[in-house]
């Protein structure tokens, strides 16, 4: 103890007993402060609200006309006169500039003299040549009636051969049919006498001399013999006569096919002609023979009808027509008989008629044969080959005049061609705005050649933001999303609507990074708004109104898993959701919270603070304390 009192009447000992002390107070207090429990950590928490979620990708880029018109001059010169300037408004057919003319007048006066020099040299030509070629026509409209009047010629006969195969043909076959007719109605005929015969007989007694027996022996006598000769002359007689005709028929119509297909074919038809005479001699003998044997057979139908009419007469006289059955069906028949009689007499009467007239037919084929419509043709050769020698004649004379009408006429054409050509030229010595728009630039000043093009006119009626995005908002942008325009020179009338309608398929690279070119429209551009103006156009992406939205900050990720933590009962619960679309700020959540929940944000970024009214080092000194912003 009286050690340690003369150590304190030194400094040194003094000082050791200062620290002494500062230390056991210190850690009197760093023992109590670690025995006592440890503050709870504030957590900051943001409740899930309903609100909106647009997603969007921004466009910076400048304003531009949606399309411009290159200006030129269709004719070359100096420029004289310039009416517009850069910036200003025009209308359309508003004159913009305009040429030189004086070479332009000169060379439109030099190609009227020369037009009015070819113009006489073409009527002197044509006065010397007008007669040839009158003479020209002539020949042609001379030759043109030669030719129709050869060819109607050949026409006609022609046409009267045709008619006349066919009159003959058709002729022939009607009296082949008639002839058949006439022969089977024999048979008939018989078979009605004998139905009369034997039932007149049946009544009529074999002493009987009155009016029926007369009638019965009219009919009688018609059967025996005339009828029955009748019918052996349709066999012995008339068919052969007929089977001559048709073949004698056939032969003539076979040298007339033989004589189409050489007349189609242009061959020689001179030996047909003597084919066809030959056939037509037998032609002629088989009709004469198939005549004679017709008459010789239809002459019983003279006789029938002879007897028929003594019968009725007989069956209708004074005594008899009181009769009645079998009487009555007696005259019936009769008057059928005689029917069936008189039809064949006219029958017979137009076989005859057709067989005559068919054999004028044959003289009318013979006539074409014979060579009609062989020199008919010929001659139409002929004709139209004096008439195209003397075409070649007049054409001939026409083409040796001195003077060539077509090179006279081509020269004229040549000449006003060149008026037009230098008309025009002086005509658009003056270039009009083809629509409204603003002169964009002038590239030629007056007094120089104009430049090709010399002037651009833009169209302001409709304007485009042109900007570029990246690679990865590319993907995102559709043609046809909404975007809201702003265009920074003109504040908030700058503030406009428009479309995406154009992004570029392939990127360019700029300062080494890819980037799209994108077209924005603007559907209503502000009067204000010029080319050249920089904006910003806000595409729309995705929107969703009234959904439950988080700040972006309170979601968590962890291994890939996105999650909340939200506050239950004091505790921070991680808790799994679906997540919509989203934008720098705030997320969409579709399921797994509800609107009030509070989601637990990260803690706040700490400093490094000290603490208040501690000293700085030292004995007695406090650690550093973490405070939250």
């Amino acid at each position: 103890m009286t050690v340690f009192r003369g150590i304190l009447m030194t400094w040194p000992g003094r000082i050791f007993a200062l620290a002494l002390v500062g230390l056991i107070a210190g850690g009197a207090v760093f023992v109590s402060r670690a025995n006592a429990p440890a503050a709870k950590t504030e957590l900051r928490t943001q409740a899930v609200t309903k609100g909106s979620v647009i997603q969007s990708v921004a466009v910076s880029g400048s304003v531009a006309a949606m399309n411009q018109t290159k200006m030129s001059f269709k004719s070359t010169g100096k420029i004289s006169e310039i009416y517009v300037s850069v910036g200003q408004q025009v209308i359309a057919g508003q004159a913009l500039a305009k040429l030189d003319t004086t070479d332009l007048e000169t060379a439109l006066a030099q190609a009227q003299a020369n037009l009015v020099s070819a113009q006489n040299n073409y009527n002197r030509t044509a006065s010397t040549t007008s007669d040839a070629q009158k003479a020209l026509n002539q020949a042609r409209q001379q030759a043109a009636q030669d030719l129709a009047t050869a060819q109607a010629a050949l026409n006609k006969l022609t046409t009267n051969y045709v008619s006349a195969k066919s009159s003959f043909t058709s002729f022939t076959d009607n009296a082949n049919g008639g002839i058949s007719s006439f022969q089977d109605s024999l048979g008939t005929i018989q078979s009605q006498v004998d139905t009369l015969i034997a039932e007149m007989s049946r009544i009529v007694g074999g002493g009987d001399t009155g009016d029926l027996r007369s009638a019965l022996n009219a009919i009688s006598g018609a059967n025996s013999p005339a009828l029955q000769n009748a019918r052996a002359n349709s066999v012995t007689l008339l068919s052969p006569a007929l089977a001559d005709y048709l073949s004698a028929r056939s032969a003539l119509l076979s040298v007339v096919a033989d004589f189409d297909y050489a007349l189609a074919a242009g061959n020689d038809t001179t030996s047909i002609a003597s084919s066809f005479q030959l056939a037509q001699t037998n032609y002629s003998i088989a009709t004469s023979r198939l005549t004679n044997a017709l008459d010789t057979t239809s002459a019983v139908l003279g006789t029938v009808q002879t007897a028929v009419t003594t019968a009725q007469a007989s069956l209708n006289t004074q005594s008899t027509k009181t009769l009645h059955d079998p009487f009555d069906q007696w005259r019936a028949d009769l008057a059928t008989l005689y029917t069936l009689v008189g039809a064949q007499q006219q029958n017979v009467s137009t076989v005859k008629l057709k067989i005559s007239q068919a054999t004028s037919y044959v003289s009318t084929m013979n006539d074409a044969i014979g060579g009609s419509i062989a020199t008919a043709t010929q001659n139409v050769s002929a004709t139209a080959q004096r008439g195209q020698q003397s075409i070649d004649s007049a054409q001939t004379s026409l083409n040796s005049k001195p003077y060539d009408l077509t090179n006279s006429q081509a020269s004229v054409d040549n000449a006003a061609s060149a008026v037009q050509t230098a008309q025009a030229n002086l005509d658009n010595a003056v270039v009009t705005a083809p629509s409204s728009g603003v002169v964009a630039s002038i590239a030629s000043q007056v007094g120089e050649t104009a430049a090709n093009p010399f002037m651009v006119l833009a169209n302001t009626t409709s304007l485009v933001l042109h900007g570029t995005i990246g690679e990865s908002d590319v993907a995102k942008v559709k043609l046809g999303l909404v975007a809201n325009v702003a265009v920074d020179a003109v504040s908030t009338a700058g503030r406009m609507t428009g479309r995406v309608t154009s992004l570029d398929p392939v990127a360019t690279i700029q300062s080494g990074v890819p980037v799209y070119g994108i077209d924005v429209t603007i559907d209503l551009p502000n009067s204000q708004v010029k080319p050249g103006m920089t904006g910003t156009a806000t595409v729309i992406i995705a929107s969703r109104q009234n959904v439950l939205t988080v700040p972006n900050l309170a979601i968590r990720t962890t291994n890939g898993r996105r999650y909340l933590q939200i506050l239950k009962d004091g505790e921070a619960v991680d808790t799994d959701v679906v997540f919509g679309i989203s934008n720098d700020t705030t997320t969409e959540v579709i399921s797994g919270v509800a609107e009030g929940d509070l989601a637990v944000l990260p803690a706040a970024r700490a400093t490094a603070t000290a603490r208040p009214g501690a000293g700085g080092g030292g004995f007695g000194g406090g650690g550093p304390v973490i405070v939250g912003r």
